[in-house]
């Protein structure tokens, strides 16, 4: 047997006159055209100026009281600001050796650390006396008021009456030369969703402020303040309370009354 050898195929010059190569300055005009692209759909946008942003019309409108007030540059702590430090408690400051147990070391005598230690000393030494001062006022406040502690009570459906002895709310005082003096007593009543407290003061003749009464009636269920009244009647010593229900249907066993 011959083997016979196939035949080659002829390649025709004609076949490629419609194919060109492909150009290196076409790939780079197709890839700068894709960034292009890119940059058009992308939403970054340059930063405004702060005189020209939100902020910046903010705080140009509004000054120390904009939203935006802890942006403000140059701020600096007021010389007579009490800054609250102790154990655990972060005020900035140069960073504290701590000891092998964990706690803070002491300072070197003589350094400026020493010196902030003396200042907060001075600190708290005065918070001290201003909290004493307060207490001491707040006692005697309270000490000068007594409590009204004879009421009753009504429930009249969609509101309810608290009737309270508060006992003489006219003086009367006459002297050598038969003058006549009087004075009446001044009573106000406040009025919230689940409490009322009410306050009289006597006024003596000679305008000075006399004895000091109060009490404060915790209501059963919400009230409304706007619709709630009261009346009073000097003759006898007694002011009406009327508590006007939000939810008229409740029906109320009675109100208590909170120490001063």
């Amino acid at each position: 047997l011959k083997s016979t050898p196939h035949p080659q195929p002829t390649l025709q010059p004609h076949i490629f006159r419609g194919l060109r190569r492909p150009s290196v300055t076409g790939a780079l005009c197709s890839r700068r055209s894709g960034r292009a692209e890119k940059d058009q759909m992308s939403t970054l946008k340059d930063a405004l100026p702060r005189d020209e942003s939100e902020l910046g019309r903010n705080r140009a409108m509004h000054g120390d009281k904009s939203y935006y007030y802890a942006h403000s540059e140059g701020w600096e702590v007021p010389k007579d600001a009490i800054v609250r430090a102790g154990p655990g408690i972060i005020t900035g400051g140069r960073p504290v050796k701590l000891g092998p147990d964990g706690q803070p070391e002491a300072p070197p005598a003589g350094s400026q650390d020493g010196a902030d230690g003396g200042v907060h000393d001075e600190v708290v030494a005065r918070l001290r006396s201003r909290v004493d001062t307060l207490e001491s006022e707040v006692a005697k406040t309270r000490a000068g008021w007594t409590m009204l502690a004879q009421f009753s009570f009504s429930d009249e459906g969609g509101k309810c009456k608290v009737y309270v002895e508060a006992g003489d709310l006219e003086q009367r005082e006459a002297s050598e030369e038969g003058d006549q003096s009087f004075g009446e007593a001044a009573i106000t009543v406040t009025f919230s969703k689940r409490s009322c407290v009410l306050r009289v003061v006597s006024v003596r003749p000679d305008g000075s402020l006399g004895t000091r009464r109060a009490a404060t009636f915790m209501c059963e269920t919400e009230v409304v303040p706007d619709k709630c009244t009261y009346k009073v009647d000097r003759s006898k010593g007694r002011v009406t309370i009327t508590l006007k229900k939000a939810d008229e249907l409740k029906k109320w066993k009675g109100v208590t009354t909170q120490k001063m």
